[in-house]
């Protein structure tokens, strides 16, 4: 048979089940209009009146980490390069720990409507904006990622134009995002994420079955050589080493689950502390159980594709693609699955995009814009954030011409999530853990680290991607494909060697450098500006906290 022969295509009942899903997240968003009388509040559109509960907030935090990115990318990152991934899992606990006790305390004592006021407490008002703004952009360019890789896994099975299908689902997103606030945001998130583990579960437990269990499956793995568990080369240019994931890629979920705009407002609308931690328990419990899917339905993929590779066949154009291609092929239990499916894969975008959509508004709008009037004027912040989110979600849609040259999906990721580490959460390092940094070290740490990993990548534009694990293609019923194999993997595995060492770094520390480079820069100009002084002990962690007599108010600051 032939490639076309091959590839399935949505059905109706497909298309049904998959339209259901933006109905439903639209109807909550549109309930929260009409049943919330004080949504034209700050408090109660960017955090609920400060009154919903650990549970659904724990559900809307991991629904926002579980992207389409991390969905698939994660998936398809195991059969091409191994089990490597399963770090993340050891690090997100060791992650929660460590915030409980340092990061969180302090955002949840101050109650700041934007974290970003921390900056102004503790360097100037000139530090919050620079990484505001900082801020803005990155969860622009994630956005775009969000849009993207359920718009790819949508086009491979229904062959409609990425572009028609990202304008599509970016407009109905921002809408009801706008429309329904943070409460809308979270129920809807509390949906999608039961919508994304249960397509998940139904593919990892047909997938076993089709694979003939677990036996099976880790035996394809053993011989297509994915059992990488333990890379120790400290090559740096090796891709997946367990030092990557200890010292760079561990700084990435601390910055995201423990400063990121979007989860401090989240622990914002929660009641009492102890909720706050509760909260975040039942995230790593649920990204746990995600990732362990994760790992299992890379698993059946390559065991069922380890003779007949779809992208080197020519079935599929990318290798994110056969995730998507996968459950259209092999696991579809029923009519309408597939549609399921991608519903699951545009909910982890949905839920995410519709999360950063709402930080990035209440960012710009109490960072940017309430501060020139002196104060947060409620007339006209209803309107006012809506368009904020309006202009926000179109920027992320244009931004997609862009984002699709730059490599697999879990390549892009971790790098547009390194430059959120390496400036913002390396800032906010720099303000909880070093007492000595004054404004002019942090201004400098934040744009000159930004300035290096921003030249690796740019750099790095040119190396050719590290190469696959062996694919094979001699179970294929497609004819003789070795020109087509050869033409794929030379362009994949050549190039390097003209490039300077330094552009050469694997991505995956990108993060480390950029945060040594941060901290470093810091303290130099710091110390060779005369140092600091913190004078409100609030503003460090507790363990490095001094016994202080009487506290400064928090409006005395802000306003001094």
């Amino acid at each position: 048979m032939d490639s076309e022969e091959k590839i399935v295509k949505f059905s109706a009942i497909d298309y049904f089940f998959f339209a259901t899903l933006f109905i439903v997240s639209i109807a909550i968003g549109l309930y929260y209009v009409f049943t919330s009388k004080k949504q034209k509040t700050v408090e109660e559109y960017l955090f609920g009146g400060k009154k919903l509960k650990a549970l659904p907030v724990g559900l809307s935090l991991a629904a926002t980490v579980v992207s389409g990115s991390t969905m698939i990318g994660q998936s398809m990152e195991i059969y091409a390069y191994g089990m490597h991934t399963w770090m993340v899992m050891v690090i997100t606990i060791i992650a929660a720990v460590i915030l409980q006790f340092t990061f969180v305390p302090v955002f949840y004592e101050l109650q700041l409507l934007s974290s970003f006021s921390y900056l102004e407490l503790r360097f100037d008002r000139s530090v919050k904006q620079v990484a505001s703004a900082l801020y803005v952009v990155t969860g622009i360019i994630v956005i775009t990622l969000t849009i993207y890789v359920p718009s790819l896994a949508f086009q491979e099975v229904s062959g409609i134009n990425i572009y028609v299908i990202a304008a599509i689902t970016g407009v109905l997103c921002i809408w009801y995002t706008a429309i329904g606030g943070i409460r809308a945001v979270v129920w809807t998130d509390v949906f999608q994420y039961t919508l994304i583990i249960g397509s998940a579960l139904v593919i990892a437990i047909v997938g076993l079955y089709s694979a003939g269990g677990f036996r099976n499956t880790w035996d394809a793995l053993d011989q297509g050589g994915r059992l990488t568990f333990f890379k120790t080369d400290f090559n740096l240019e090796t891709r997946g080493a367990i030092w990557s994931y200890l010292f760079s890629i561990s700084l990435i979920l601390l910055g995201q689950f423990g400063i990121s705009q979007y989860n401090i407002q989240r622990y914002l609308s929660l009641a009492t502390f102890s909720d706050v931690k509760k909260a975040i328990w039942i995230q790593v419990i649920l990204c746990e159980m995600i990732l362990i899917l994760q790992h299992i339905i890379g698993g059946v993929i390559y065991a069922a594709y380890k003779d007949c590779d779809p992208f080197l066949a020519g079935v599929v154009r990318k290798i994110d693609q056969i995730f998507p291609y996968f459950v259209m092929d092999k696991a579809s239990v029923f009519t309408g699955f597939s549609g399921i499916f991608i519903a699951g894969i545009f909910a982890a975008g949905l839920s995410t995009t519709s999360t950063l959509l709402n930080s990035i508004a209440g960012t710009i709008y109490t960072d940017f814009l309430a501060p020139k009037s002196g104060t947060t004027p409620n007339c006209s912040f209803n309107k006012t954030i809506k368009i904020i989110v309006l202009i926000v979600g179109f920027l992320g849609i244009a931004l997609m011409f862009v984002i699709e040259k730059l490599g697999t999906i879990f390549a892009i990721t971790t790098q547009v999530f390194t430059l959120t580490t390496i400036s913002i959460f390396g800032v906010f390092c720099c303000g909880l853990l070093f007492p000595k940094i004054n404004s002019k070290g942090a201004k400098a740490g934040m744009v000159i680290s930004i300035l290096a990993v921003a030249t690796l990548i740019v750099g790095g534009l040119g190396k050719s991607r590290d190469p696959l694990l062996p694919l094979h293609t001699d179970g294929c019923e497609l004819g003789n494909t070795t020109s087509l194999n050869t033409m794929k993997l030379s362009n994949l595995s050549s190039g390097n060697q003209n490039l300077p060492w330094i552009f050469r770094i694997n991505f995956q520390y990108y993060s480390l450098i950029g945060l040594m480079v941060n901290i470093g820069v810091a303290l130099i100009v710091s110390f060779a500006t005369s140092g600091n002084v913190v004078d409100d002990q609030r503003l460090l962690v507790p363990f490095l906290r001094k016994k202080q007599i009487q506290e400064t108010p928090l409006t005395t600051l802000l306003t001094s």
